[in-house]
This record gives C-alpha cells, sequence and structure tokens, in this order.
C-alpha cells in the first residue's frame, strides 16, 4: 500500500517497561516557513556536540533547524495530504488492509491519520530539504525539546553520512530505489529509528536523573486518546521501526559498537526478518523473491489490481493475530522465506480478492504456518474446513477461502466465489507463478510447468494440481456454489500504511505503497 509518510516524524507515546520513548515515523515535505524562531543558540549547539560524540559521526554540510508550533503543524499537515495523499489513494490503501481483515472497507484512514500525526508529534527530520522541526508552543524549549532535539539531530547525521534518499526516504519517485519492496524498506526504516532511538537513550543517560525524570513526567502527560483508538495495525505498524529497530541496533552495537550500526546503513538488512532475528542478518539469509501472474483476465469484467507486494515477517504476524494469539503468530511466521500477495477489487460488485504466496525455511515451518492458518481460518470462519483432502482445505462463508500447500511452499486465495478460485487455480496450473532462488541458495526458479501449481524442484506431491474437493454433503457445508457476495471484513486492524505502514505517512500499517 501507499506508505504515506516521507519525512521523519517522532511521536511520544510510552513504551513497555522500559517507560517513556520517543516514537520516530515519516511524514512530509516542502513545509512553509515557520514564524517561530530557529533552535540557535548555546542550549542546542550543546546538544548537537554531544549527539555528536555520542554517534561518533560529524556534522558534513549546511542544514536548518527550526521550532514550529501545533497550529502550523495541523496546517502543514492538512497541506500535505491535500497534495500527496488523495482520497482514492487512502481508499485504495483501506481496501487492501481489509483484504486481510485488518480495517473495516468503511474505515476513514484519509482523516484518522491527519488527526493522528498532529496528536502527539515532537518533531520530525526532512531528508529532501535537510531541514527539521522540534514542535513546541514554549518560548523557552525545555527538557522536551532538548530530547527531541537528539533524535533528529541523530537523523540528520544520517542523511550527511550514510544519504537517506539514497534509501529510499524521500518525496521523488526517481530517487528512490527500484528495487526494494514495501517489507525491505520498512527494515530500512528500522535500522534508522533504532539507530536514533538508542542515540537518544545515550543521550538521556548522560543527563542529571532529575532532568531525566522531568522528561519522563513531561512524556507521560502528553494527550494519547487517537493513538490509543487507533486500530491494532496501525499502532504495530508506527511503533515496530522504533522497538524492533532499537533491540536490532541494539544488537548490532553490542556486537561491534557503531561500526556495526554503521555497516547496516551501507548495506541494509533485506527483510523484516533479519530486524526480528539479527543472526539471519548477519549470515545474509536472503528473502526468496515470489513472482506472481497478473489475474485481471482471470477473475473477468470489472476486476483490477489494486496492490501489489511482499507482506514479509512482521506483517504476516500481525495478519495472524487477528485471530491467534500472540505466541503461536510468532511462531508461526518466524519460519517465513519470502512472499508476494495480490489484492483485487470489484467496484460494482463490492468485492476483492486476495492471493497470499508464500515460500518457508524447510517444510517443517511451512507445517508449521499451515496448522496456524487453520487455526486462523477456523476462527474467522467459526467452523472447520467444509472440504479438505491432502494439501488442499476450503472454509466458506460470505466469502471462500483456499488454503493448499506442498514441501515449503503456501498459496491462500480468498474470494467472493468458488469459481473465481477455480479460475485462479487453473491459471497456477499453467506454470504462470515462478520462485526466485535468492543468493543464499533458498528455493529455486523460475518453476517450470509440472501441472502441479508451481511446486518447486523435487517433484510435486501426489494431490498438487488437483482439482478442488468433491463437495460434502449439504449437512456437511453444503453446496460452495451458494458462497458469494463481499466478504465481511470487520476487523478494524489499521494501517499504518503500510504491511501492510510506514505505510501510512508513516511508516503505516499493514500493506502500503512507498
Amino acid at each position: 500500500m501507499r506508505k504515506l509518510g516521507i519525512a521523519l516524524l517522532v511521536l511520544l507515546v510510552l513504551a513497555c517497561s522500559a517507560g517513556a520513548v520517543a516514537l520516530t515515523w515519516m511524514a512530509a515535505r516542502q513545509i512553509a516557513q515557520p514564524t517561530r524562531p530557529t533552535l540557535a543558540g548555546p542550549t542546542f549547539d550543546s546538544v548537537a556536540q554531544t549527539v555528536e560524540e555520542i554517534r561518533g559521526l560529524r556534522a558534513t554540510g549546511p542544514y536548518t533547524r527550526s521550532l514550529m508550533t501545533p497550529a502550523e503543524l495541523r496546517a502543514y499537515q492538512e497541506q500535505k495530504f491535500e497534495k500527496d495523499y488523495t482520497p482514492e489513494e487512502a481508499r485504495q490503501d483501506v481496501l487492501t488492509l481489509a483484504a486481510f481483515d485488518l480495517l473495516p472497507r468503511d474505515f476513514p484512514l484519509r482523516d484518522f491519520l491527519l488527526e493522528l500525526y498532529t496528536e502527539r508529534i515532537a518533531g520530525f527530520y526532512d531528508p529532501d530539504t535537510k531541514q527539521f522541526f522540534v514542535i513546541s508552543e514554549r518560548e523557552q524549549p525545555g527538557i522536551v525539546e532538548r530530547v527531541t532535539f537528539a533524535h533528529e539531530y541523530a537523523h540528520l547525521l544520517q542523511d550527511q553520512h550514510f544519504d537517506l534518499v539514497a534509501l529510499g526516504f524521500t518525496d521523488d519517485e526517481a530517487k528512490r530505489p527500484k528495487d526494494v519492496d514495501d517489507d525491505a524498506m520498512l527494515a530500512r526504516r528500522a535500522v534508522v529509528e533504532g539507530d536514533a532511538t538508542l542515540t537518544e537513550l545515550f543521550y538521556l543517560n548522560r543527563l542529571p536523573s532529575a532532568e531525566r525524570r522531568e522528561w519522563l513526567r513531561a512524556v507521560q502527560s502528553q494527550p494519547s486518546e487517537v493513538f490509543d483508538r487507533a486500530p491494532r495495525v496501525i499502532r504495530e505498524g508506527l511503533t515496530f521501526p522504533y522497538e524492533a529497530g532499537l533491540t536490532f541496533v541494539q544488537a548490532l552495537y553490542e556486537r561491534r559498537g557503531w561500526e556495526a550500526v554503521n555497516a547496516a546503513f551501507r548495506d541494509p538488512p533485506a527483510s523484516t526478518e533479519q530486524i526480528l532475528h539479527p543472526e539471519k542478518f548477519w549470515s545474509r539469509e536472503a528473502p526468496v523473491r515470489v513472482t506472481l501472474p497478473p489475474l485481471t483476465d482471470t477473475l473477468g469484467s470489472g476486476w483490477r489490481l489494486i496492490d501489489e507486494n511482499v507482506l514479509g515477517e512482521f506483517y504476516l504476524r500481525v495478519v495472524l493475530e487477528e485471530r491467534l494469539d500472540r505466541s503461536q503468530a510468532e511462531e508461526a511466521a518466524a519460519g517465513w522465506g519470502g512472499d508476494r500477495y495480490a489484492v483485487y477489487w470489484n467496484e460494482a460488485a463490492g468485492q476483492d480478492f486476495l492471493v497470499l504466496e508464500a515460500v518457508w525455511d524447510s517444510e517443517d515451518e511451512a507445517r508449521e504456518f499451515v496448522e496456524a492458518y487453520r487455526d486462523y481460518a477456523t476462527a474467522r470462519y467459526g467452523r472447520s474446513p467444509v472440504r479438505e483432502s491432502p494439501g488442499q482445505a476450503l472454509w466458506s462463508g460470505t466469502d471462500v477461502l483456499w488454503l493448499e500447500w506442498n514441501n515449503i511452499r503456501t498459496w491462500i486465495l480468498r474470494g467472493p466465489t468458488e469459481e473465481l478460485i477455480r479460475r485462479v487455480r487453473a491459471q497456477f496450473r499453467r506454470g504462470s507463478w515462478e520462485v526466485l532462488r535468492a543468493a543464499d541458495g533458498r528455493p529455486t526458479g523460475p518453476v517450470e510447468d509440472s501441472g502441479s501449481c508451481s511446486c518447486p524442484a523435487g517433484g510435486p506431491s501426489a494431490h498438487a494440481g488437483a482439482d478442488l474437493p468433491p463437495p460434502e454433503t449439504a449437512a456437511e457445508g453444503g453446496d460452495m456454489a451458494r458462497a458469494g457476495g463481499p466478504a465481511a471484513h470487520g476487523l478494524p486492524e489499521g494501517a499504518g500504511g503500510a504491511g501492510p505502514v510506514e505505510h501510512a505517512s508513516a511508516g503505516g500499517a499493514g500493506p502500503m505503497r512507498r
């Protein structure tokens, strides 16, 4: 989905047992010059010097630092949304998240994000203009402004030494890397925010205990009504780069100090899997690239593709947590090796069609996911599969869900009718799907047509490529041909934007385009 955010913002929230921390995410660029004074003077010069000492980096070029009032921030955000996030783009993001049962289709995402982004923004850095802003009403900035300055100054140093624009943090489409998917972009954000948050914590630790307590009280007193009522996918999408990013960067720092962190900017992680499991970053376990066929013609008149991208381990976990407990969702997603999803929409019928193919690290990991997803689907439909055979299962209700698995690969298809499921599976059997082996030697491709839903090399299982299981009796579930109509997406799980956050001007939630 579209990544709503483009510059770096700071949102203050409470974080677990570690107390209050500043959480930063992406927002926008090209701000009108503020009327407030600049952050000049010895106080902020001293903060900048301390951050440079902590981080081991020095400013190498010009930049602008200024104060902005909350009212100016609100006006800026409204202008930014008007220019860069149209109602149609927001609608497509909602439909994508709804396809994963993460938001209801009528969720007012655009209005909600505008409200969220102006609730407790403390500051942001814009890599395009080399400006950063601290948000404050105070004539004499205090401890909160100083700590925010430290976080944003860390982003400035990152930009001057590692080029955040080249990493993809820019509004200029022409400057963004073309081969970085949404999951990889979220992993990069985790490095950027984890580094700035660790630097901020080191700065806090240098302050007198009285100032640290003052900062904590100020953060705890910040309003959080909008954030607290945000759909879970939005909350998790926004906090992931800071919480998981901090843990990841701490692991790098403990391994080889700041040089290991610097190296992660020069050769960034390729997936959220590598953020969640740093050992996979160190071993360079690259994600497998999965390719999906176009399905517009297969689905028929009125259908159009509204989103296609990589979900990734993090957002797969978020999806599963809608119906499963956290530990089961984490274990089921942990064997992720690669994926690709596509969401199609039929406006006239008010129906969607979801395709998700995933590749797993081993057959055991694939089986673990299948077991968990069967629990997920059974919870969604309130019953066991209405049909199943080895390697295949089908649920029905207001829509139809098809799950298939073979060796290290799984396929999920969900649409309004069984007939559409049949058409798409026939497309698979024509061998148009492929999976490419990553540099680490995992699954190979393109997979040649074996009449078996593009199963990996090594031969399809006996069930692969078979037709849908025969109908059971009406008492067991009835004729699937009756299933139809729009799916009932009612669970909010918002988005941050994009896997999937950032996917929202901020890193969003759920899958989102950059």
